[in-house]
C-alpha cells in the first residue's frame, strides 16, 4: 500500500476512559494508522460533564467498599501514565486535520450512562475532513433508541465510509443511510501486535484472572471453588472485588501481561473476551445476555466460551478449543484491513 505522507489524522473515541478495553482499542488504532503514515492525534471529548461521569464511574461503590478508594486512586494514576503515550488535542485545535477516524468502542451508544455522547462521535463538527468510521458500536442501543436523535443519524449519513463492529450497529448504520455499503470489521485490538508494549507484572504464583465489573453471588462462589480446586490464586485486574486474592490497579500495558501469563481468564466483558482470544487463553465469558459479546464469539467460532451461572458448578473445565480459530480469523482480518485500504485510497486520490 502507498504510504501516506504524515497526513494529520484525528481519532475520535473514548481515549481517556479509565477502562483497559477503551484505552487499548484507541492505542491499537493509533498504531495501525501510524503504520500507514498518518500523523495521529486524539480529540479530547471530555468536557466538564464527561469528566464528572468519568470520575464518578471510577469511584463508584466506595461507600460499600472503602478499601476501593486507594485502589482506584492508584488506577487513576496508572491511566494518567498511559495517557502520556497519546497526543490529545482540544476541539479548538483541529482545523488542520485532513482525516478523522471515528471509533472504535461504544461511542454510538445513546443509552450508556457512563458518558455523554459527543457530536463528533457521529461525524458532526468535523469540517473539511475525510470522515471514516472504524468499528464503532451502539452497545445496547438500537434503532428504536437512535431514532430519537435525528441529528446523530444525519451525522452518520454524512460519513464518507462506514464500518461497525457488530450486527446491532450494522442495523443502525444501514437504517441511517440509503445504501448498504457498511463494512463489518474487527475491533482494532485484533489488528495490532502488542508484544512490544507489554509491561511485566509479577504475581508470583499460578493464577486465574478475573476481569469483570462485578459477578453475582452464584458466579463468585463457583469461581472461588474452581480456583481452590485447581490451586490457583484469583487476581482481579482494574476492578476492586473483596472476594479475590489480589486486586491489581495496573496500567493497560501491565493488563496485557496479566492476561498473557494467566492460567485461565474469567470475564463478562467484550474486551476481556478479546484479549483472552488474542493471547489464546483458556477462558469463559459470563456474557450470554450481551449482544456484542455474543456476536464476537459466534463470529470467531468460539460460542462455546459463552456461559451462564452454574457452568463451573456443574464440573466443567475452562478449556478453549482454538483448532479452527485461525481459519476463521484470517478472512475477518483481511476484510478489516481491506476497509482501511479503501479509506486510505480516498485520502490518497
Amino acid at each position: 500500500m502507498k504510504k501516506l505522507s504524515s497526513i494529520p489524522c484525528l481519532i475520535v473515541t473514548l481515549c481517556k476512559s479509565p477502562n483497559y478495553g477503551a484505552y487499548l482499542q484507541a492505542f491499537a488504532l493509533k498504531e495501525v494508522l501510524t503504520s500507514y503514515g498518518y500523523k495521529v492525534s486524539f480529540l479530547d471529548v471530555y468536557d466538564r460533564e464527561n469528566n464528572k461521569k468519568r470520575y464518578k464511574f471510577l469511584f463508584r461503590g466506595w461507600r460499600r467498599n472503602p478499601a476501593s478508594i486507594l485502589f482506584n486512586f492508584r488506577k487513576f494514576f496508572a491511566f494518567r501514565y498511559a495517557e502520556k503515550k497519546l497526543v490529545i488535542v482540544s476541539r479548538s485545535d483541529i482545523s488542520n486535520f485532513k482525516v478523522a477516524f471515528i471509533g472504535s468502542d461504544e461511542i454510538w451508544s445513546v443509552t450508556n450512562g457512563t458518558f455523554n455522547c459527543a457530536p463528533e462521535f457521529f461525524g458532526l463538527n468535523l469540517k473539511n475532513m475525510w470522515k471514516f468510521s472504524y468499528a464503532p458500536s451502539v452497545g445496547n442501543s438500537g434503532v428504536e433508541n437512535m431514532v430519537f436523535f435525528p441529528e446523530y443519524m444525519n451525522g452518520i449519513r454524512a460519513i464518507d465510509l462506514l464500518s461497525v463492529r457488530d450486527t446491532e450497529s450494522l442495523e443502525v448504520a444501514k437504517y441511517a443511510i440509503s445504501h448498504n455499503d457498511v463494512s463489518l470489521v474487527l475491533d482494532p485490538t485484533f489488528l495490532h501486535d502488542f508484544s512490544k508494549q507489554e509491561e511485566m507484572i509479577n504475581v508470583g504464583k499460578p493464577y486465574l484472572l478475573v476481569y469483570t465489573y462485578g459477578f453475582d453471588e452464584v458466579v463468585v462462589k463457583e469461581v472461588r471453588d474452581y480456583a481452590l480446586s485447581n490451586n490457583l490464586a484469583i487476581i482481579s485486574a482494574g476492578f476492586y472485588h473483596s472476594w479475590v486474592d489480589k486486586n491489581l490497579p495496573c496500567t493497560p500495558f501491565e493488563f496485557l501481561s496479566l492476561v498473557k501469563d494467566a492460567e485461565c481468564v474469567i470475564t463478562d466483558t467484550f474486551h476481556g473476551s478479546i484479549f483472552s482470544i488474542k493471547y489464546r487463553k483458556n477462558f469463559i465469558s459470563y456474557s450470554h445476555h450481551k449482544k456484542k459479546v455474543k456476536h464476537l464469539l459466534e463470529s470467531l467460532g468460539l460460542s462455546s466460551c459463552l456461559v451462564s451461572a452454574g457452568y463451573l458448578k456443574e464440573g466443567n473445565e475452562i478449556k478453549t478449543n482454538y483448532s479452527n480459530f485461525e481459519l476463521t480469523l484470517q478472512p475477518l482480518l483481511y476484510e478489516s484491513k481491506k476497509y482501511l485500504e479503501r479509506c486510505n485510497a480516498l485520502v490518497n486520490c
